[in-house]
């Protein structure tokens, strides 16, 4: 007697259960992909300061994209550091102190 061959039904089923979990698996690679774009990475005042040493004169809006940060971060380090000192705002173009 030959060997019984799996149910079309149980195979159905399987592969039901397989396209959920497709469908699961690229709604969590989505929510993954939209957090990261939500949530640059943290940048440093050293970060900041170290792009301005090899990109002297750069604006806000240039350093937050050579670092990939939000621009809003990126002047708020900047202002800080200012303030101690650190920067240089000359016209919007900012460089390291001294």
């Amino acid at each position: 007697m030959p060997p019984k061959r799996p149910s079309r039904g149980l195979k159905a089923q399987i592969d039901s259960e397989i396209k959920a979990l497709d469908r699961e698996r690229a709604r969590l690679v989505a929510a993954r992909a939209a957090l990261e774009r939500d949530h640059p990475p943290r940048i440093s005042q050293e970060d900041v300061a170290s792009y301005l040493a090899e990109h002297p004169g750069s604006t806000y809006i240039e350093i937050a994209d050579g670092l990939g940060s939000l621009p809003r971060n990126i002047a708020a380090h900047l202002n800080r550091g200012q303030k101690a000192g650190r920067f240089i705002n000359d016209a919007g173009k900012w460089s390291l102190a001294g």
